[in-house]
């Protein structure tokens, strides 16, 4: 049965609240709460701002018990891999080992999710050259997770490794490198292809990778799709179609309320 995860959105929240939406979640029986990594909210206005989405998920994980912890997705260009596979032995070990961690590729130079990169003084890569950086930054992670006598702390278990794909060529990526893939239920908008396109694109590439064992399926909605939407409401087509793909999450963009979080899970889970 596909589970049901929440994204809670940082843009112009306040900390605290997010964090208290996290705590809702668990309390209403979500199966997991994840959060973006957008270091700036330009796109949502030129006063806005975004919560850190590291901050938010050692804070989740703090309080509470139960509920898996995610990223979706981390942008390999914001962090450095090494230091990243040591943050997240951190919070897989201040979690009980509830981490997963989503990884992207980041964004193009033309689209509006790049401002905060050009703010910070960085220039995002041309695509090819994203795509093997976020393989490269793949393979460093894990090699440091096996490293001993390094004085180092080593994930326990490793989290699983999930890749955000929009396109064919990174859910080629996903399946040959990643532990899943993640990926929008319905296109996001007009931006990247349908779940059932790109899924057959990753599984391909995990099998011509010569790769074997299960490969994850994580599904989402989109940031501006309403919560309360009727496409994913029970009983909704959208969980046979799931189940038929053997998905194993569906994540859905959440608002920073408790309130709302609280309503959403009355609504989905009874």
């Amino acid at each position: 049965m596909t589970k049901i995860d929440l994204c809670i959105a940082g843009e112009r929240a306040r900390a605290r609240d997010v964090v208290d939406a996290a705590v809702a979640a668990e309390q209403a029986g979500f199966a997991a709460v994840t959060f973006a990594d957008q270091l700036g909210a330009a796109f949502v206005g030129p006063d806005a701002w975004n919560q850190e989405c590291w901050t938010m998920m050692s804070a989740a994980a703090a309080r509470t018990e139960r509920v898996d912890i995610g990223s979706m997705v981390l942008n390999y260009a914001n962090r450095d891999a090494g230091t990243t596979a040591v943050a997240a032995a951190s919070l897989q070990d201040l979690s009980g080992g509830r981490l997963w961690l989503g990884i992207g590729s980041g964004t193009g130079r033309r689209s509006p999710f790049a401002r905060e990169q050009f703010s910070l003084g960085r220039t995002p890569p041309p695509d090819p050259r994203r795509r093997a950086g976020t393989a490269a930054w793949i393979s460093e992670l894990r090699r440091v997770w096996t490293l001993e006598g390094h004085g180092l702390l080593r994930p326990e278990p490793p989290p699983p490794i999930i890749v955000g794909a929009f396109g064919p060529k990174t859910a080629a990526l996903a399946g040959q490198v990643a532990d899943g893939i993640a990926c929008p239920l319905d296109g996001f908008g007009d931006h990247a292809r349908p779940v059932e396109e790109l899924l057959e694109v990753a599984r391909a590439a995990f099998s011509d990778a010569g790769r074997t064992g299960g490969f994850r399926v994580v599904a989402h909605t989109g940031p501006h799709d309403p919560i309360d939407d009727p496409r994913w409401g029970p009983g909704a087509p959208v969980w046979d179609r799931l189940a038929k793909l053997d998905a194993e999450r569906l994540v859905l963009f959440a608002p920073a309320s408790p309130q709302a979080v609280t309503k959403l899970g009355k609504r989905l889970l009874g």
